[in-house]
């Protein structure tokens, strides 16, 4: 990692741990654009996100990431494949499964009790981010793997 982009992310990680209380394991849910575009870019994102974060991380994902992958067919074969390895987090719709940015969107809402970190290279999400600043305590965004990645 570059020293720019490592002190960027040093401070970003930071910030969350003392205002918001994040602490390691740091819990990243991952969606499947997000495991579909380290498959593209041949990234091993179990490799590289502890090292993004300096710390141990605990990659997570949803049963409605895995109903929507499942879904998608052969395109997204690889990217089921990879969320398949993760930890799965039971959410609130597990007989109606949803879309998978819903569900994300779900799992952070209130005041994102369990500090989840958000791994999707959706763009919609930098729009919802971009409102937090009347959100009691935001998560985080993990987009745009390796190149650049918004805390």
């Amino acid at each position: 990692m570059k020293i720019k982009r490592q002190k960027h992310a040093k401070k970003n990680i930071a910030f969350y741990k003392y205002n918001f209380s994040f602490r390691e394991p740091y819990q990243v849910l991952v969606d499947g654009t997000f495991c579909q575009a380290a498959l593209k870019n041949k990234i091993q994102i179990k490799e590289q996100l502890p090292k993004y974060f300096m710390g141990e991380v605990q990659l997570c994902t949803t049963n409605c990431v895995l109903k929507e992958l499942d879904s998608l067919g052969k395109q997204l074969y690889g990217a089921k494949v990879i969320a398949k390895r993760f930890q799965v987090r039971n959410c609130e719709h597990l007989k109606a499964p949803i879309n998978a940015s819903k569900c994300l969107a779900s799992m952070v809402e209130g005041n994102n009790p369990h500090h989840y970190f958000i791994a999707t290279q959706v763009i919609t999400w930098r729009v919802w981010t971009n409102n937090w600043s009347n959100r009691a305590s935001p998560c985080g965004l993990v987009q745009d793997f390796p190149r650049s990645i918004r805390l």
